[in-house]
């Protein structure tokens, strides 16, 4: 079976790989963060959504739904995986630590960035669950198609 990559896989797959080359310099730069533990933590997170976005955009062919939740799903994805390793990175910069306690045990920051780092985790986070729903939605649709 040959699978064919469709445009916005393509662009996924991008997305994805400049967020896992972002990852692997961000661990390069751990030490210099305020907070190393939470500098790790997004680190990593940029490492695994870079991977999670590049095979989303190799399954993105499969999805059977209508252009306008592709679009959707595409746009929130993206958004998601770039604004939580932005939030992340910006705790471990600042020692924001209410949107991610257990990393940031210890640290904390201005009422500003720990509310940016808040906002940017919890809207990453809707947008993700969201997209991820609408994802496994045309997964769905695509079994049922094929059956």
């Amino acid at each position: 079976m040959k699978m064919e990559i469709s445009a916005q896989g393509k662009r996924l797959v991008f997305s994805g790989a400049i967020l896992f080359l972002l990852g692997l310099a961000q661990g390069f730069a751990i030490p210099i963060f305020a907070n190393t533990r939470m500098a790790l933590s997004a680190h990593l997170a940029a490492v695994q959504s870079g991977m999670a976005l590049m095979i989303f955009g190799l399954i993105w062919s499969m999805l059977r739904l209508k252009a306008v939740l592709l679009s959707a799903a595409f746009h929130m994805i993206i958004a998601s995986m770039y604004l939580i390793w932005i939030a992340i990175t910006l705790a471990a910069a600042t020692g924001a630590s209410n949107a991610l306690p257990i990393a940031g045990k210890g640290y904390s920051a201005s009422a500003t960035y720990e509310l940016t780092t808040d906002i940017l985790i919890y809207v990453g986070a809707f947008l993700g669950l969201v997209s991820g729903v609408i994802i496994i939605w045309g997964l769905m649709r695509n079994l049922s198609r094929n059956s």
